[in-house]
């Protein structure tokens, strides 16, 4: 009696398993696939982000189609489900994602692909379409405003070193304060085996760029630099 009181219990709390159209999850994978290609696009000309580039953009595509075949096979079976839920539970992920817009892409492709994956085409389409477009919008409005305020020649400087180096950052700033016009600190990273140094420099004049490196360059040798034009607002 208590077996079967337990068998109606589970019975009554387990949904029908949905049994897996081969037709429909190819038609959603290939709007996984395009979803996916549009939300790299937008992280390519939208994203403001200092720190992702091409590794989080090339794994935006992969990634939604990984989640929408995982979803689509699982969706199918409970036993899949609850062996999934164990693997991931044993996976340890150790990649830091140091930008909030970077997450915020890769969380946009992992929704994506469950939408996809669970054969909902229409809500997710117009949702993710909705997205695009805001992120679009957005993109459009800060570089007006940035065009409008920005008088002279604006970089990312990204200087980073070994943290055995014993290098002072207010000696980074002294050396690069003649050749700037305006300095803004965005990021400082002290890890154990190096150090970063983020800063956005604005210039009189494109031809002070290796007047600011050899600056640099001549605190310390082991300095690497990196310089590229930015279009950030902060």
């Amino acid at each position: 009696m208590e077996g079967e009181a337990i068998n109606q219990i589970i019975n009554s709390n387990l949904n029908p398993v949905i049994p897996m159209n081969l037709f429909n999850s190819f038609i959603s994978l290939i709007f996984a696939g395009i979803y996916g290609w549009l939300i790299s696009k937008s992280y390519k000309f939208a994203s403001i982000s200092l720190s992702g580039g091409r590794q989080i953009n090339s794994s935006l595509i992969p990634l939604t189609l990984i989640v929408c075949v995982i979803i689509s096979i699982v969706k199918s079976s409970l036993a899949l489900s609850l062996g999934l839920v164990g693997a991931l539970s044993i996976v340890r992920f150790r990649t830091p994602i140091k930008d909030p817009e970077d997450l915020t892409y890769l969380f946009l492709a992992i929704v994506t692909g469950l939408g996809f994956g669970a054969n909902q085409d229409l809500y997710t389409s117009l949702g993710i379409s909705f997205i695009l477009i805001v992120l679009t919008l957005r993109t459009k409005f800060y570089t007006r405003r940035k065009r409008k305020i920005q008088s002279g020649f604006e970089y990312n400087l990204n200087i980073s070193w070994e943290s055995k180096d014993e290098i002072k950052i207010s000696n980074i700033i002294e050396s690069i304060y003649d050749s700037s016009k305006k300095i803004t600190f965005i990021r400082l990273e002290k890890l154990k085996i190096h150090n970063s140094l983020i800063l956005q420099v604005e210039l009189s004049n494109i031809s002070n760029i290796e007047i600011l490196l050899e600056k640099v360059n001549a605190i310390n040798k082991a300095i690497n630099v990196e310089i590229y034009s930015s279009d950030i607002d902060y």
